[in-house]
This record gives C-alpha cells, structure tokens and sequence, in this order.
C-alpha cells in the first residue's frame, strides 16, 4: 500500500486551503491509500477542526513569539523533526499546504510538492525571497489559479510551477445540501470569514442601496472578529430585519442549494472554494472582479456576474441585475454545474497524484 503525507500546520476550521487538505486526505483514503496528515500548530480549545479517519501525527512545534533568531530556531527544528520522520515513513507523496508548512517540508525533503493558497499580491517579502530561493527545491510548486501561476513563473522565476484547481466532493456536498434551513422565504447567500479581505461592510452596504432588499433578505454566513462592527453597521441602516448574520455552520450547503444566487465583495482571493461548491449545487454568483481567482471561475453572464472591485454601487446593480431577471439566472443555474465540473474531487486527486 502506497504512503500520503499530508503536511499542514493544523485542521482549523473553516479554512479553505484546509478543506481542501481534509478532502484530498479522504479521496486518498478512499482509493486505498495510507495516509498521514502531519501537522505541528496548536490551537486554542475553542477551535472548530476539521475531523477525518486517518492518522495525525503532531510534531507539537507551534509558534511562539520572538525576533528573528527565534523564528530561525523554529524553522529549523520543524524542518528536522520533518527530515527524520520522512526518512522513517518514506512516503511516496508528500503534499504540504500553505506558508508555514511549506518551507520547513522543503527544506526537510526536496520530493515534497507544496501548493499555496494565497494571492500573491498581497504576500510579504520574506515570502517572496522564501519563493526565490527555496521553491525551486521542491520537486513540485502547486497554484490554485493561472494567474497565481503566471505570478509565480515571472516575479519568482519559478520553473517547477502547476496550477490545480481546488477540489469539490460532489457526492458529499449534495447530500449535505438536503438539509433544510431556518430561513424563511426568498434570501441572497454570503459565504466567509467575517474578515476585512471579504468586504462585508460593502456587501451590506449594496444590499441596502439595492431594489432587492424589501423582496428577500441577505443572509451571512461565518464568523470572525468583525463581527461586532457588522451587527453594529446593521442596525444604523435599520436592515436588522433584513440582513441575518447566522455565525459559523459546518454545512453552508443546504443555504448554498436554496438560495436566489450568493455574493462575493472580496478584495483579494486565492481560489474561493465557496464559488465552486456553490455553482456545483447550481447557485449562480455575483462576484467581484478581484485577484486571483474569480475571473477564472466566473464566466461573465454564463455562470455568474463578475463586478468592480471596492464598489458598492457595481456591487448592488449585480444584485438587482441577477435577482429581477428571472429567465437569465435559471439559465445560469443550468450552466453552473458544468461550468465546475473539472473540479470533482476525482480529478483533481488525479493531477495530485502526477504532479
């Protein structure tokens, strides 16, 4: 039986490039695979993680504060905790997800085939001299768009880069969809972080400037720190009744399958998996147009509406565009489905497995 090493710094909960990890994990599983996620981050008690029936090996080597000697020591020491276990386990694959993981893996073993998650707009420099100078170790780079790609190839002169799309687990999302939710009649869907980067101020924003609002209601699910200043931002809008922030569920698919169509505001992204598992239930989106990853899974007026970036006012004319046009969303719900279908789990294990 072939070995998986599965390398991430832990399995929190909601995040994307952590599903993605999970769900990889578990198609692997499935195909007779033994597989090992390793991971060495601790978080706190109250965190949600994501569960999965496979071994978890804790290298226990979290971070902690301190200048630069201290991150050294920290790197170094997760490297060689990588480097002996490698040597131990000799897996067949080594796939590590995301920054921190993916250095101390490199360094560790140069058969390991990292992939990262983030805009690289937005990355700092000591990542990009990490870019540089490690990456070209790694038997394999993986990016989750074509622009990351592009992006990677000419600031970082990569030469060892593949784009693999994020995976969606069909089968397990259209089950889940089945459930029914607790909202009553017609509702516009948001998915995400309650963070600055997705832009919920404008989105509640727009959806107060719309036509839509006194028809159905804008419903927000997630969780994050500015939650407070959303609710608060709500209520001076007087669209309590209107707009609902429904906190963190494991299952935003049942709202995904049920709604008029959802909304991205974001002002960065790497590759929304929520766009995916949204349009592979037939709910169509309207998205800003912002880097790296909505240009390359919205098709404009076929699957979705793509709208400037950091407006309200394109970002509420979207809304109304796709609500009140009955005949254009049915015939974008028709062409969700296929429009992702090159994004099942199935194959995009396949592409991992040759990278």
């Amino acid at each position: 039986m072939k070995k998986i090493a599965i390398v991430i710094a832990e399995l929190a909960a909601p995040g994307g490039a952590e599903k993605v990890a999970v769900d990889l994990a578990e198609e692997f599983r499935q195909r007779q695979y033994e597989v090992t996620v390793v991971k060495f981050a601790r978080l706190p008690p109250d965190t949600i993680r994501h569960d999965i029936p496979v071994r978890i090996i804790n290298l226990d080597i979290p971070e902690r504060s301190g200048g630069f000697l201290t991150q050294l020591v920290i790197l170094l020491q997760r490297a060689w905790q990588f480097r002996k276990l490698f040597q131990q386990e000799r897996f067949d694959h080594i796939f590590s997800f995301l920054e921190a993981a993916n250095v101390p893996c490199v360094l560790a073993c140069p058969d390991a085939v990292l992939s990262i998650h983030l805009d690289p707009g937005t990355m700092t420099r000591s990542e990009w001299f990490a870019f540089r100078w490690l990456y070209p170790r790694a038997k394999r780079v993986i990016a989750v768009s074509r622009q990351m790609q592009v992006l990677l190839e000419q600031r970082a002169s990569l030469k060892n880069v593949n784009c693999i799309y994020n995976p969606v687990n069909t089968r397990l999302i259209h089950a889940k969809a089945q459930e029914p939710v607790g909202i009553n009649g017609r509702f516009i869907l948001a998915v995400g972080r309650l963070e600055q980067q997705k832009r919920f101020d404008l989105l509640i924003e727009a959806f107060a400037l719309s036509r839509t609002q006194p028809h159905c209601q804008l419903v927000i699910v997630g969780r994050g720190s500015q939650q407070a200043m959303l609710e608060q931002r709500i209520h001076a809008l007087g669209m309590q009744d209107r707009i609902v922030l429904a906190g963190f569920d494991p299952n935003p698919y049942k709202y995904m399958a049920k709604a008029e169509f959802q909304v991205m505001s974001s002002d960065y992204e790497g590759y929304p998996l929520v766009l995916i598992e949204a349009l592979s239930l037939g709910c169509p989106i309207v998205s800003t147009d912002c880097p790296t990853g909505p240009r390359e899974i919205i098709r404009h007026a076929e699957n979705g509406l793509l709208v400037a970036k950091g407006n309200v006012e394109a970002i509420a004319a979207g809304i109304d565009e796709l609500f009140f046009d009955d005949a254009k969303r049915q015939q974008m719900r028709q062409q969700a489905v296929e429009s992702v279908r090159g994004n099942d789990i199935a194959a995009v294990a396949d592409a991992w497995l040759a990278a």
